[in-house]
């Protein structure tokens, strides 16, 4: 067996910040494959997660993938080179229910990451945080979950209730809109700009003030070409799934795209 894993894989990422979350990914890895221990990872963004699974293959590791809710977008690896041990451990999420203590009172998912993070927490402690009927849930780790029902009494201007989870949580789906829009290129600004319905020239400006993600990256160049699949976000606005194209009689490019809002509960 290897004693450590080829480091080149880094190169992937140019953001400093995210090389810096991959090595640490690679460091967990090879404790998995040295100590024949289940390693937990933090809660990794998509784009980390398709990385990291395919290093993991890459040097035969098992694993599973788990986030606490059904068809997460943040999961956590659970790591090992033993298919008995990793049957056997526990995933260590918690699942946490959030209600504003006001009837009258709405929450939402800035204000719950907002105030978490205002709380000291980083964000690799942190899942999925998903709409609930009358409220949010939202997926720990486990080593916090006790600590924020002590003592998280507040998201944004909102006095809030937090309790433990057990069992199935009952969430509201968020189907999405489904739409259909003609652009006269496949430039991300073209094509997101019409998607969320404002100017383009805003919608670069968003670009340029680092307020856009496709496939959980940020988004440099206003002229980068999009693909079927890709997920855009954009702060504020929500985001959207390039499903397909085609191309129109009059030589324009026609998406199938589903459009998600911003929720409030």
């Amino acid at each position: 067996m290897k004693d450590r894993i080829d480091r080149s894989v880094l190169k992937f990422w140019s953001d400093k910040e995210k090389r810096l979350e991959a090595a640490h990914l690679l460091d967990l890895c090879e404790a998995a494959l040295h100590d024949f221990e289940v390693i937990r990872t933090p809660f990794l963004s998509p784009a980390l997660v398709n990385w990291l699974e395919g290093i993991i293959r890459q040097e035969r590791l098992k694993y599973r993938i788990e986030g606490g809710f059904p068809e997460p977008e943040r999961v956590r690896f659970l790591i090992s080179t033993q298919d008995r041990a990793l049957e056997k451990a526990s995933n260590e999420i918690g699942i946490l229910e959030v209600h504003a203590s006001n009837p009258q009172g709405t929450l939402e998912h800035r204000q719950i990451l907002g105030s978490l993070m205002g709380l000291g927490l980083k964000r690799e402690v942190v899942g999925d945080i998903r709409p609930i009927p009358q409220g949010i849930g939202v997926a720990v780790s486990e080593e916090i979950a006790d600590y924020l029902i002590r003592e998280w009494d507040k998201a944004g201007r909102e006095k809030i209730r937090v309790q433990r989870v057990e069992g199935q949580l009952e969430l509201i789906p968020d189907q999405g809109e489904e739409r259909r829009i003609t652009v006269a290129s496949s430039r991300i600004d073209a094509v997101a700009a019409t998607s969320f319905n404002i100017s383009r020239t805003v919608f670069q400006d968003l670009i340029i003030q680092g307020k856009v993600k496709r496939n959980d990256l940020v988004v440099l160049k206003t002229d980068a070409e999009v693909q079927p699949g890709d997920i855009i976000s954009c702060r504020g606005y929500g985001r959207i799934r390039l499903v397909d194209s085609s191309e129109t009689r009059k030589g324009r490019i026609a998406w199938n795209i589903i459009l998600y809002k911003p929720q409030k509960r």
